[in-house]
This record gives structure tokens, C-alpha cells and sequence, in this order.
């Protein structure tokens, strides 16, 4: 269920390691599409092998997209479609929300992508190539950074190491591309900050909590490094030079949720992926997913979801932006 996440641009066999996690996660994510938990036009374009992925997998890859889908379309609703918003997506890659959320008609000012430059300059390629990608971005489509960016008026994928957020990146954004710290914005984590020295990430979060008005942070990732399963699970990654640099120091639910909170964030949440699949997604879709293939590995499928969470926070400046955040929360739903 893991996503992958720039760590820092240099050519090291570890930082290689962490951006072909890419490819691993946009396969897994057609594999959920094409098996029919997910809808979504657009990721087949991101995949050149396309392989079926066990049912744990896709079903884990169902509820992640879900829980943040849920999350984020609340925080696109609140106050209406007449309140700017932005959202800043960490280590994008080849994630699609944008493309689905267009072709949805979901309003938003202006939605930025941060990647490797790797990364970026593929991405950048795919969409020149498919039209169905081009046409949702607009005409108004610029190249930048020898064709590793895309500038629109609604859309902006940049290159940059997330190292250099306060130093570089955050200025890029404001002098060129229209970031605005006024208004409500939403940053989203996919598996991104556990990748980064909790020096680093921790800058970000301090950051965002001293300069925006009204910012919500959504981060998918894992945790409960220290149990049996915990630590194969970090074997593994290593096995592949891949290390969670971050899960040492946010492990569990409450210390996901204290990262915002000791900063002077105004409120936070947690949900690892049980909860979010067994009380916060409709019993109709849990149905409906149940019947796509059948589940045996109900036990692996317990412990592997646990070791993975969705944590939200938001920071206001001003209470009449509170209303834009506090609907932004799961559901709850009986299951039987």
C-alpha cells in the first residue's frame, strides 16, 4: 500500500531506490482499477507493464484512495465553490488526482505537484503525448526547467527537493506561480515525510503552521515499526535500500497526531486503515469490493492494515475559517 516520495535529487543508489517506488505504486494502482475497485481513466497512461496485483494489495490500495478522496473532497466543498483553496501535493509522481478531480468538475484555484526532477520530466512527457491529459490541464500549458515543469492556470508540476522547501521551493512557488498564503490550502503527504530525516519534515510542518492563514496537512503512512510484523516490514524496505526515515519518530496514532499538535496546530486526527475500511467507508462500497475477488488472507490483511494510517490537522489563524475544516473528517457507518 506504500507510496514513494522525493527524498533528495543526488544520484545514490538509496535515493534511486526511493523514486522507483513510483512505478510500484501507480502499478499497483491500475491493478485496483483494472480489477474494478477504483475508477480512474487516466493512471493506465503511467504504466508501461500492467500486472495484477494480489487481492490484499488491491483492496489496500482501494481504501487508501478512498479515505484520501474522502478527505480531500471535503476540504474542497467547505464554504463552497466561491472560497479560494489550493492544494500542494508532495512527491506527486505519477499520481492522477488531479486529472480525476478536473474531469470531475472538482473547483479548486490551483493545485501544485513537487517531484524529482526525474520524476517531473516523465510526467511532463506523458501528458505532451495524451491528449486526454493535455485537455484537462487547458491551452494555456507552458514548459519550464528544460522540460521538467508544467505551468497552467490551475495546475503547476515543479521540480525540487523538499530539503529545500524554505530556501528554494516555497519562493518558486510565490514568484512565479501564484502560491498564495492567504488562502485556505491543503498539503497532502503520500508516503513522503517518513521518507525524510524528521529534521526536514519537521521544517515543513513548522513552517506551514507559521505562515498560512488556514492549512489543513493530510498524510498517508506507516507505522508500528517496533512489533514482529512492524519490523519485517522495515527489513523488507531495506532489503530494497529503502529506509522510513521518519517512523521511529511518529510510530503510532497518537504521536502521528502530536506532530501538529505540540507545533500549535489547532486540531488533529488519526485512523489507520482498519478503522477507515471496517467504520468510515460505505457498506454498499465494502460490499461492492467484497464481490470483485475473493479475500482469504483476512489475517495478513488485518495486520497490514494496521500498520498504516491516514492522519489529518489543521492550523486556522482567523475562527471564521474554521467552518472550512471542521466537517473534514470520516463518516461513520455501521457495518453488519
Amino acid at each position: 500500500m506504500s507510496f514513494r516520495v522525493p527524498f533528495t535529487t543526488d544520484t545514490s543508489s538509496q535515493d534511486n531506490a526511493i523514486r522507483e517506488t513510483n512505478d510500484d505504486a501507480v502499478t499497483s494502482k491500475l491493478s485496483a482499477v483494472n480489477t474494478g475497485y477504483i475508477q480512474d481513466e487516466y493512471v493506465k497512461y503511467f504504466v508501461r507493464r500492467p500486472t495484477k496485483r494480489p487481492p490484499i494489495i488491491n483492496r489496500g490500495s482501494y481504501v487508501r484512495n478512498a479515505g484520501l478522496d474522502i478527505l480531500i473532497t471535503k476540504f474542497l466543498e467547505g464554504g463552497g465553490e466561491n472560497v479560494k483553496k489550493q492544494i500542494v501535493s508532495f512527491g506527486a509522481g505519477s499520481d492522477t488526482r488531479y486529472f480525476n478531480f478536473k474531469a470531475a468538475s472538482r473547483k479548486f484555484h490551483k493545485y501544485f505537484e513537487i517531484d524529482f526532477p526525474e520524476i517531473t520530466l516523465k510526467k511532463v512527457a506523458i501528458i505532451q503525448k495524451h491528449k486526454d491529459l493535455s485537455d484537462l490541464i487547458g491551452n494555456e500549458i507552458q514548459l519550464g526547467k528544460g522540460g521538467t515543469e508544467i505551468y497552467a492556470p490551475d495546475y503547476c508540476l515543479i521540480s525540487g527537493d523538499l530539503r529545500e522547501w524554505e530556501e528554494n521551493i516555497v519562493s518558486h512557488l510565490e514568484e512565479h506561480h501564484g502560491f498564495d498564503r492567504s488562502i485556505p490550502t491543503l498539503f497532502l503527504s503520500e508516503c513522503v515525510l517518513i521518507y525524510m530525516d524528521p529534521i526536514d519534515s519537521n521544517k515543513i510542518v513548522q513552517w506551514v503552521g507559521n505562515n498560512m492563514i488556514a492549512a489543513m496537512f493530510i498524510v498517508y503512512e506507516q507505522i508500528l515499526p517496533n512489533d514482529a510484523f512492524g519490523s519485517v516490514m522495515l527489513q523488507n524496505l531495506r532489503f530494497r535500500n529503502i529506509e522510513l526515515r521518519g517512523i521511529h519518530a511518529y510510530p503510532d496514532l497518537q504521536s502521528q497526531k502530536d506532530r501538529y499538535l505540540s507545533r500549535g496546530w489547532t486540531h488533529a486526527e488519526a485512523a489507520d486503515i482498519n478503522e477507515i475500511h471496517d467504520n468510515h467507508i460505505d457498506p454498499n462500497e465494502i460490499s461492492r469490493i467484497s464481490k470483485l475477488e475473493f479475500l482469504d488472507e483476512l489475517e495478513e490483511w488485518h495486520l497490514l492494515a494496521a500498520h498504516y494510517c491516514i492522519a489529518w490537522a489543521y492550523i486556522i489563524k482567523d475562527m471564521s475559517t474554521k467552518s472550512l475544516f471542521d466537517h473534514v473528517r470520516f463518516d461513520n457507518y455501521e457495518h453488519i
